[in-house]
């Protein structure tokens, strides 16, 4: 790497940052109590890399299981785990191991020391003040699991998404149960939407979220008032209750749900929330990926011109419509949450692109999005030396100069997030003060 990566480096891995999203649990008190490391590890994004590389569904209940003996379930492992490795889910992993626990990577050779120290780390408490505060030095994770939440760590997001897939008698039911009011009509379903979001605002969320890729593509077309209400309706129908009212796909109230992700999108305007939608690559094997291309949205981004949306995941692989999509639309912003574990190289690439070609308080730089601790740190790790990476390419081509590459830095980990959730309020006490260093 050349001295300019280095400077970049060091101040890079110096600064104070912000995390736009996160899977772990709301409070430290309630992790799995019961969880050994294979089975934490493996609650997401590497177990997928298993299976690609051969691991059988079968196989990977055996290996998640702390109830079988570990050494056992990492013979399983291990051919897989080794051929999987190189990804970025497995270098996350691997860093985590190291920097956490003292031990070089993750193998046959240090799978049960990791494990015993993972669960005494755990047994001794004050595991996220050490991962989140002082090794990854996060000031505030936004928080994708309800209001209720250790508010020194993480705010939280709000989803909506229920209100939006209404396709049962069932879904209704819950509904109902959580706004606390009984649904009867399209107009009571809106209210009810209405009605959550405010109680979630009061009780602390600061942004919205929808991961509807998952379950049904990302176009959602303007639909008259009367054809939404007619698809209710027949939630209600004989044939629908016969049923049980369990049953239903998204195409079933496709009209429905056009209309209803169009009254949250209202909702937010009318509040000022800035909306994270997930673009891009699903967790999981064998996705539609093509469901969550980011240009489906584009009818949202020109309707609610004052609503700011955070498109995840970079968009990936759809990078680069994703920054056309910024680049255009004054309330489309990118977020790199999930994307540096996903592809480092891709995502060297796309920041280097983004800074070239769309203004530079748009893009948000990490966020970790994982649902166990231990992995935040590992993403956080190779976020910074991405982020180091391409400001050094930057200044090396002649275009910025060290401060500016410095300053960009700042924008994207730190000061631009804070600013596209609204998080200055939240975050009275001023971020940590460096001691300014001689200019080289």
């Amino acid at each position: 790497m050349s001295p300019t990566y280095d400077k970049l480096r060091e101040y890079v891995f110096d600064l104070d940052i912000l995390d736009t999203h996160e899977h772990t649990p709301g409070a430290e008190s309630r992790r799995d109590p019961n969880a050994d490391v294979l089975s934490e590890y493996l609650i997401h994004y590497f177990s997928c890399d298993l299976v690609s590389a051969g691991l059988k569904p079968a196989e990977m209940d055996f290996v998640r299981n702390p109830a079988e003996p570990l050494a056992k379930r990492w013979k399983v492992a291990e051919p897989h785990w080794d051929a999987a490795r190189n990804t970025g889910y497995g270098r996350a992993l691997d860093l985590a191991a190291r920097d956490l626990y003292g031990l070089g990577r993750i193998d046959g050779k240090t799978i049960e020391p990791l494990n015993e120290a993972f669960v005494a780390a755990r047994a001794a408490g004050g595991h996220y003040e050490r991962v989140l505060k002082k090794m990854s030095r996060i000031r505030l994770s936004i928080l994708d699991s309800g209001v209720d939440c250790d508010r020194r760590y993480f705010r939280s997001t709000g989803r909506l998404d229920d209100f939006v897939m209404v396709s049962n008698v069932g879904r209704l039911r819950a509904l109902e149960q959580w706004a606390g009011m009984a649904i009867h009509s399209l107009a009571d379903l809106a209210d009810a939407c209405e009605k959550t979001l405010d109680d979630s605002i009061k009780a602390g969320m600061v942004c919205l979220k929808s991961g509807l890729a998952y379950q049904r593509p990302l176009r959602y077309e303007k639909v008259a008032r009367a054809d939404a209400e007619a698809e209710f309706n027949a939630i209600y129908s004989d044939r629908a209750v016969a049923g049980g009212g369990r049953e239903g796909t998204w195409g079933a109230t496709a009209k429905l749900q056009d209309y209803m992700m169009h009254h949250v999108c209202r909702l937010a305007n009318a509040r000022g929330l800035t909306f994270q939608i997930h673009t891009g690559i699903l967790e999981g094997n064998g996705n539609y990926v093509y469901h969550s291309d980011p240009s489906l949205l584009t009818n949202l981004f020109i309707e609610y011109r004052d609503v700011k949306f955070d498109c995840f995941h970079i968009g990936y692989p759809y990078q680069q419509t994703l920054a056309v999509l910024a680049k255009n639309f004054s309330n489309v912003f990118i977020d790199f949450c999930w994307a540096h574990i996903i592809s480092p190289a891709a995502s060297v690439a796309a920041m280097g692109e983004y800074l070239d070609s769309v203004p530079a308080n748009k893009i948000s730089g990490f966020g970790g999005d994982y649902c166990f601790v231990d992995g935040i740190y590992g993403h956080q790790h190779i976020a910074r030396e991405n982020i180091a990476r391409t400001l050094a390419e930057r200044v090396d081509r002649g275009a910025c100069d060290l401060d500016e590459a410095r300053q960009l830095a700042r924008r994207v980990l730190h000061d631009n997030p804070v600013a596209i959730f609204g998080l200055a309020e939240a975050l009275k006490k001023p971020a940590r003060k460096r001691k300014p260093k001689a200019r080289k």
